[in-house]
């Protein structure tokens, strides 16, 4: 029992020792930033389909279902792609004007490149569908990019560590302490895309901008 105690003890003081030793030894403290930007290749389509009139004649949804499932094949679209949007997706819309109730379903269209949004805004048109927007952009690997940026990140704090204590002819030591200062991934669907479609009289013109991961890291270093 008196080993362990001491040995306690003895832990508790070294603890404190290096708790002093590392308040004061000389440090420098820095920022480092990185950031990449990376083509999506997972680009979500959000679609919205409601019953509407045609003249006198109801256009029911499983209609427009119906054509847009057989434009999109004939796009080379495949529709395991597409997908309600959620579980309560169907549902009843009180228009005031009128007093009816029309029905609504919301759905959602995963594509990977340019050239397949287009082909996909193509058909909505075949198919007179007139509400479509881009709903979210993302990279399949997007996990892997972000550690990637966060180490660029780090490296370039211990650059800058490096290069302004060489101004002063001192050395970088170990690292004292690591913190994440930001966690942010610029992919703001209403910035990055640019799109028009031919139902406000225009040809469909898109323009999708690269997602730009961005991290900045702070980092303290000993001085030698």
């Amino acid at each position: 029992m008196r080993y362990l105690i001491l040995f306690f003890t003895s832990f508790i003081i070294s603890q404190f020792n290096y708790g002093q030793n590392l308040q004061t030894s000389p440090f420098i403290e820095v920022i480092g930033t990185a950031e990449k930007e990376i083509t999506p290749n997972e680009i979500y389509i959000g679609i919205i389909l409601k019953e509407k009139m045609d003249g006198r004649n109801k256009i029911t949804i499983e209609e427009q279902e119906k054509l847009l499932f057989e434009q999109l094949k004939k796009r080379s679209i495949s529709i395991e792609q597409l997908q309600l949007s959620d579980a309560t997706s169907q549902e009843l819309i009180f228009r005031r004007k009128n007093n009816q109730l029309i029905s609504q379903k919301e759905y959602e269209l995963k594509v990977s490149t340019i050239e397949e949004v287009n082909r996909a805004l193509d058909a909505f048109d075949t198919a007179n569908i007139k509400s479509s927007y881009i709903a979210e952009m993302t990279h399949s690997n997007i996990e892997e990019y972000r550690k990637e940026v966060k180490i660029l990140a780090l490296q370039a704090a211990k650059d800058k560590a490096t290069y302004l204590l060489e101004s002063i002819n001192q050395k970088v030591g170990n690292a004292l302490e690591v913190v994440e200062v930001s966690d942010y991934k610029i992919s703001n669907v209403g910035s990055n895309v640019a799109y028009s479609s031919k139902s406000e009289g225009l040809d469909h013109q898109i323009s999708i901008k690269p997602i730009t991961v961005k991290f900045s890291m702070k980092a303290k270093f000993e001085i030698k």
